[in-house]
């Protein structure tokens, strides 16, 4: 599932590795459904399947089975991203948690046609997924039936289901981007694509809800539950799609210096991590502050980079070995649209911008500062 995310910082987690420069990340609620599909698979999927094996069997299949799903999911997000970044959209992270996987997309697509290409690629390639391992079982065809066998015909399944539900049309499910593709050619506008693109999304996660609830009365409460999860989470993420693009549209024709704080309070960069929390932080209520010394701007710091640190470590380490180093990447222009400022925000993984000119500091453009514009811009339109 690709989608759009308002994010100001890359998500919180357990950060593997990079692909293609994007940074894969796994979410604490993963850990759980890991624990969950591989307990499932080795004490009753499998002994079901193939009976006569022994515990330590059962549990390597249902780890293989596990880790191999996973990879699926992966490889199915990677599909998203990569498309999206041949159409010169930056991906600047997939994150695997409880529900499968996501791609933060920094920006919508340019036109429906690569909306409906960054879509479509996904259950396409679970469908591929499918495909690849009934050809691996299929060279592994024996007179008796193995464990190998049982762990390639559950991938087989499990990537066609992966593929049937990304596209129920449902936004933000991959069906639901397809859906708003061709909606978006139709009315030629994305917001109203979206829009009914969500309500649609809404409905089908009102149906899995109200499904769910049947399953529950006639027995089945942990399948009833997970589905009533599900259609709670789809029905959250379908609203904040359209959220996410009105916030953009809103944007649209704001310049930074319209919105950007101009009394700028900065913190020196040999001041320790140990002041800096109740001088500062704690004393304007900010999340973070431009590090200035003889009026040159050095970098930003953020609560979070204090949070990293221990109790001992704040008393010895000072804002310039903590700050984000002042870079392309966290200054923008007056002049530049609000909308480039969340774009970049997005794409850095940042939460606040320097406005620059000249070499001179004008302000500071915040992401809590942009939201609360666009809140009061819809205040103001009602």
């Amino acid at each position: 599932m690709a989608t759009n995310t308002a994010q100001s910082t890359l998500h919180r987690g357990l950060r593997l590795m990079k692909i293609a420069g994007i940074q894969i990340t796994i979410d604490a609620s993963w850990v759980f459904i890991f624990i969950l599909v591989a307990l499932s698979l080795s004490v009753g999927y499998f002994p079901r399947q193939l009976p006569g094996q022994s515990t330590y069997a059962y549990w390597v299949a249902g780890l293989a089975a596990t880790l191999l799903f996973f990879g699926s999911i992966l490889i199915h997000e990677l599909a998203h991203s990569l498309v999206a970044m041949r159409a010169g959209i930056h991906i600047p992270e997939i994150i695997l948690f409880i529900f499968g996987g996501v791609s933060r997309l920094s920006e919508d697509a340019k036109d429906p046609y690569t909306e409906f290409k960054i879509a479509i690629v996904g259950p396409l390639t679970s469908f591929a997924l499918a495909l690849g391992f009934w050809g691996l079982r299929q060279l592994l065809v024996a007179p008796q039936p193995s464990l190998a066998s049982a762990v390639l015909g559950y991938l087989i399944w499990i990537n066609i289901a992966v593929g049937i539900f990304n596209l129920i049309p449902g936004f933000p499910l991959d069906g639901g981007r397809v859906l708003r593709a061709f909606l978006w050619h139709r009315y030629k506008s994305l917001s109203r694509a979206t829009r009914v693109a969500a309500d649609v999304g809404k409905g089908c996660a009102f149906i899995l809800m109200l499904f769910g609830g049947w399953q529950i009365f006639t027995g089945n409460l942990i399948g009833g539950l997970w589905l009533i999860f599900i259609g709670m989470f789809l029905r959250g993420m379908a609203e904040g799609g359209y959220q996410e693009v009105a916030m953009r549209q809103a944007l649209a024709d704001v310049e930074v210096q319209d919105v950007m704080v101009e009394d700028v309070v900065s913190v020196p960069p040999d001041l320790s991590l140990q002041r800096l929390l109740p001088e500062y932080f704690l004393r304007y209520g900010y999340h973070g502050f431009p590090v200035v010394e003889d009026g040159k701007v050095l970098g930003t710091i953020a609560v979070e980079q204090v949070r990293q640190r221990t109790e001992d470590e704040r008393s010895t380490t000072t804002v310039e070995h903590a700050m984000h180093p002042l870079s392309a990447s966290t200054i923008i222009a007056p002049t530049a649209p609000l909308s480039e400022a969340l774009k970049q925000m997005l794409g850095e993984g940042v939460g606040r911008l320097v406005v620059m000119q000249n070499g001179t500091m004008r302000g500071l453009i915040t992401k809590t500062g942009l939201l609360r514009f666009v809140e009061l811009k819809r205040l103001v339109a009602q």
